[in-house]
């Protein structure tokens, strides 16, 4: 797993470098920022690779390009600021109802998970968790649409041709290099039990004698 975290972690620094924003509530050095990022990556990963969990793609490493999908939403969503991330401040909510990463509109309420906005700051694999929900209701809902404007029931809130923020974020996703694992060999890396440490060597018995 530790493959596909840092090459995560690399796709988020390029997009968004860490400790840049001048934000009040977002001020972190680059090394907190990096640091919070593989944060970031683990959650998003903890999403991606669920096994119960359908990904967004098929293919040999469909779940690595969900993965890439869901932190290029939210790069442009957030840009992975600190503030937004922890839900610091005035202005970590966007349009004042917006959480998380993802600006996943809940308001005062709850998702249909039941989790409200308080949930979804506190812990960010809830976040991913509801955004990868309401993605796949936009793909569902804009199946018909070209596959770049099928994200536009997210961003928009209905299905759009030639959506430049639905094309944005997915054009991002596809653009990256391609995840140094396959999901099937991520998975089984993530199955294998821990080293066993060898019994310590018994003392001997002191000689009172």
């Amino acid at each position: 797993m530790d493959a596909i975290i840092a090459w995560a972690v690399g796709l988020m620094v390029t997009w968004a470098p860490p400790g840049s924003s001048l934000i009040k509530d977002a001020i972190e050095t680059p090394e907190e920022g990096r640091a919070r990022y593989q944060e970031i990556a683990r959650a998003a990963a903890k999403v991606a690779y669920d096994p119960e969990l359908k990904p967004l793609f098929g293919g040999p490493r469909g779940r690595a390009e969900t993965m890439a999908l869901l932190l290029a939403i939210a790069s442009y969503e957030s840009g992975f600021r600190r503030d937004v991330d922890l839900g610091l401040g005035k202005l970590a909510r966007g349009s004042g109802t917006d959480s998380c990463l993802l600006q996943i509109r809940v308001g005062a309420g709850k998702t249909p998970e039941g989790w409200t906005h308080e949930d979804l700051v506190s812990d960010r694999e809830k976040c991913f968790r509801a955004g990868l929900r309401l993605i796949k209701g936009s793909f569902g809902a804009c199946r018909k649409q070209d596959p770049r404007d099928r994200l536009s029931a997210y961003t928009r809130g209905r299905c759009i041709v030639n959506d430049r923020l639905s094309r944005a974020r997915i054009g991002r996703a596809q653009s990256v290099a391609r995840s140094p694992m396959t999901d099937a060999e991520i998975l089984a890396s993530a199955q294998k039990p821990a080293p066993v440490a060898p019994p310590s060597a018994p003392v001997p018995a002191g000689n009172d004698s």
